[in-house]
């Protein structure tokens, strides 16, 4: 998928001028209140990336704990670049954490820093049989649009430990069973695995998980909840969509149970908003960050969400992911 930013006269003049003729949307595919809208499209760069969970699972990639609470180490160990998504929770350490900002961790990476914020809140040593130096892949991610602009457009701690404490009570609230650990009560990451909320998050996957396997022509989804366009996540390859899905899926279920079904029946979005959160298009640029030597970053802003364009600079041919998240 191709993506141009187009600098005018100064960075807050430009815009993504992604062209919408070069996208097809399908869906709705649903459960419960969650609908599914898939982006189809053509490919638009060649290379190949191992997710995070793929990459830790086997031993190729190590996540460290530094003992400063929003910085992490991370080294590939492996001759193959590895994507990291924002939003993504590594698990153990001295607190579980979340990582800030997509990141292209290179080949024989060395050590390097990445930003992340903890989803833990008190806990600073070791839990049970957990390693404390270093962090494991979990299948999870944050949910809900609160948390996202929290973690990767505020970059606010104390936004992030508020929004996880409110996502716990309104889980327990709407799934009607305890979801706090008893192991670490305001870890977001072992709520993530009580039973009731797994039980529940199996309905979405029977439904929803074959979507990316279907449909090979599909670079990722835009996701409504409540009859709201709430997210949206586009990659340049088919394969890194579909590596990518099922922790995708896994927080779109969540970020479906958290908000609750409504009452009585709720109208559906207008094309033009699944369409605009899958392109970005018309978005204006407020901002460009050099996250790492191969990762660069574009945020820019739409009337009801925000886009960030992520580009590998060793990759031409566009971006390798675009996320839309509503205000």
């Amino acid at each position: 998928m191709r993506s141009t930013v187009v600098y005018v006269a100064a960075l807050l003049a430009a815009t993504i001028t992604s062209s919408a003729a070069e996208l097809r949307l399908s869906g709705p595919y649903k459960h419960d209140n969650l609908y599914i809208y898939l982006v189809h499209g053509q490919e638009r760069v060649k290379n190949r990336y191992l997710t995070l969970a793929e990459a830790m699972e086997q031993h190729k990639v190590v996540v460290y704990e530094t003992g400063t609470v929003n910085q992490l180490q991370v080294e590939n160990l492996s001759g193959e670049d590895v994507y990291i998504q924002s939003g993504e929770i590594v698990k153990g350490g001295r607190q579980d954490r979340v990582l800030k900002d997509d990141f292209i961790l290179p080949t024989a990476s060395g050590k390097v820093d990445i930003t992340a914020f903890c989803v833990e809140h008190g806990r600073w040593t070791q839990r049970g049989e957990e390693s404390v130096q270093a962090f494991a892949a979990t299948p999870s991610a944050i949910a809900s649009p609160e948390m996202k602009r929290a973690v990767r457009d505020k970059g606010n701690q104390s936004a992030v430990w508020a929004e996880v404490s409110a996502a716990q009570v309104q889980l327990a609230r709407n799934l009607g069973a305890r979801v706090k650990s008893t192991a670490s009560e305001s870890s977001y990451q072992l709520t993530l695995e009580a039973p009731k909320l797994k039980e529940t998050s199996n309905g979405f996957k029977k439904e929803l998980a074959g979507l990316a396997d279907q449909h090979s022509d599909a670079l990722g989804y835009v996701m409504v909840v409540n009859g709201n366009v709430t997210g949206a996540d586009v990659y340049a390859t088919h394969d890194l969509f579909r590596r990518s899905w099922p922790k995708l899926l896994e927080s779109a279920a969540v970020e479906a149970m958290t908000a609750g079904k409504p009452a009585g029946a709720v109208p559906a979005p207008s094309m033009a908003e699944v369409r605009a959160a899958a392109t970005g298009y018309g978005a204006r640029v407020s901002d460009e960050r050099q996250i790492s030597r191969r990762t660069r970053s574009v945020k820019a802003e739409l009337p009801k969400g925000i886009v960030f364009e992520t580009e590998d600079t060793a990759a031409p041919g566009g971006p390798i992911h675009r996320s839309y998240v509503t205000k």
